[in-house]
Order: C-alpha cells, then structure tokens, then sequence
C-alpha cells in the first residue's frame, strides 16, 4: 500500500512540476516509474546506467527490491 501511495504522489508532483517552473517533473515521474514498476527492464536498465554515477543510491534501492531483474 504504501509502495503504491508513494508512485501516486511522485506522478501527481510531476503532473505539478511539468506545468510550473521551480520543479523539475522528469525526476517525479522518474520516481513514479521505479517505485510503481520496480522489476520493469526500464527500471533494471536506468540503475544499471545510473550505477556508475551513484553506486551508494543504487544499491540502496536494489535493497529495497526496485531495478533486481527477474
């Protein structure tokens, strides 16, 4: 429930950051993406990009079960 709550509230913050200015909506609705479908290939393959740059953030997350492929 929670996990769902939390992709609901990231997608409307990127519905409000792609109409205003001050906040970026790509990084809300990055968010939604990976909390909502965290064994997606598309969630698999933007940590395994992304791996590189944050290594401590990435394996945070395949902690939490987001990007572990199938």
């Amino acid at each position: 429930i929670l996990r769902i709550t939390l992709g609901i509230v990231f997608a409307i913050l990127g519905v409000i950051g792609s109409v205003l200015p001050i906040m970026q909506g790509w990084v809300f609705f990055l968010l939604s993406a990976l909390v909502l479908f965290p064994k997606s290939r598309f969630a698999v393959k933007a940590l395994q990009k992304a791996e590189n740059r944050m290594p401590r953030m990435v394996s945070r997350l395949r902690r939490w079960g987001i990007g572990v492929p199938q």
